[in-house]
């Protein structure tokens, strides 16, 4: 088995935790239940950086931007009828972190190193046979933030088909 690069070990703890809810739609449990949940600050900042020069579109037209509502759907991890905002918040994300290339393509062996760091249970052939069909699916978006929203839909809605639960 293939194991994680030192330098892609290192980078995980700066959004470990902000990828672990983006992509898998894991939700952070709130205390009470309008208080922020930990870590809140520091996944807002990162946030905040992955945005910095994010535009929704190739011409560079369309800034995207936070709103407290789009961030909060990805902290509670929401899978499903994410607002615009919330899914450009995950596609300039993914961007910063290499999950998806230049081209807005799934970076098929950045996300199975980050898979094998944060749900080790599954298998890498599996993995990478769910990334490249939902790969083919993606690619028919055009849309940046849609494509975002989809591959990262897709990958959970097939490794659940395939049995893996406990992601």
């Amino acid at each position: 088995s293939t194991r994680p690069s030192p330098r892609c070990i290192m980078e995980i703890p700066k959004f470990f935790f902000i990828f672990a809810i983006i992509i898998t739609g894991s939700k952070m449990t709130l205390v009470v239940a309008d208080s922020k949940p930990p870590h809140y600050s520091s996944l807002r900042l990162m946030a905040e950086d992955a945005i910095g020069d994010c535009y929704e579109d190739a011409a560079r037209s369309v800034k995207v931007e936070i709103t407290d509502e789009g961030f909060d759907e990805l902290l509670k991890g929401s899978r499903d009828n994410l607002s615009r905002n919330a899914k450009c918040l995950r596609y300039c994300i993914m961007r910063k972190n290499g999950l998806l290339n230049e081209l807005n393509s799934v970076d098929e062996e950045k996300i199975i190193q980050i898979f094998q760091i944060i749900h080790p249970q599954i298998e890498r052939e599996k993995l990478l046979s769910v990334i490249r069909k939902c790969s083919e699916e993606t690619e028919k978006q055009t849309d940046n933030c849609e494509r975002a929203f989809l591959a990262a839909k897709c990958i959970l809605l097939e490794l659940k088909e395939d049995g893996v639960t406990d992601i």
